[in-house]
């Protein structure tokens, strides 16, 4: 599995729009903020970049395809990748089998909120020890990488604590951000 973080403030090396299709472009341009605009031609210039390595072409010949709810797929290439952005920060996934990636900036979680999105099981394991904000970012970030890898939801139905059959799911932190990568099939956690 491949794994990469862009910082969209970075000075140099922002990402190109060129890589973009024109409906893609547009979309971007339709933004109502510059901060989403650069997530998004970022995201997929980065997947872009990605897969052309894995593919042995230009970025621009990745066969990228995004479905009705936007998600992105490359159909006939036996690849899968997965964007996510939050902040400052887009994260890629690619891999040889289907994988979800979410990435969240670490903030302030009131109760109110985790009581809303997490089931009771949910909620006591992030209300367990002192680290509430951690375990909360953990559960809510695997609940969308788990979404993004399946396809199903509903989205608060799914957790960490009860995995679909054959799903991984793997939590990190760096940037100021929590990160989760779920993927289907064997257990290859040391990949990440």
């Amino acid at each position: 599995m491949d794994l990469r973080w862009y910082d969209i403030l970075q000075e140099d090396g922002l990402p190109s729009a060129d890589y973009l299709s024109e409906e893609r472009r547009q979309r971007a341009a339709a933004m109502r903020f510059e901060a989403d605009r650069l997530r998004t031609v970022a995201g997929e210039s980065l997947a872009r970049q990605m897969l052309s390595e894995r593919l042995g072409c230009t970025p621009e010949e990745v066969p990228l395809q995004y479905d009705e709810d936007g998600k992105p797929a490359v159909p006939g290439t036996g690849l899968y990748v997965s964007v996510s952005h939050s902040g400052a920060y887009v994260v890629c996934a690619v891999d040889d089998a289907p994988v979800g990636v979410d990435v969240e900036t670490v903030r302030d979680v009131d109760g109110k909120f985790m009581r809303r999105v997490c089931s009771e099981a949910e909620l006591a394991y992030a209300l367990r020890g002192g680290d509430t904000e951690r375990r909360f970012w953990e559960l809510w970030t695997a609940k969308e990488a788990i979404f993004k890898l399946t396809g199903h939801g509903p989205l608060l139905k799914l957790s960490k604590l009860a995995l679909p059959e054959d799903v991984t799911v793997c939590y990190m932190e760096r940037y100021g951000c929590a990160l989760t990568v779920a993927w289907g099939g064997t257990d290859r956690r040391g990949e990440v």
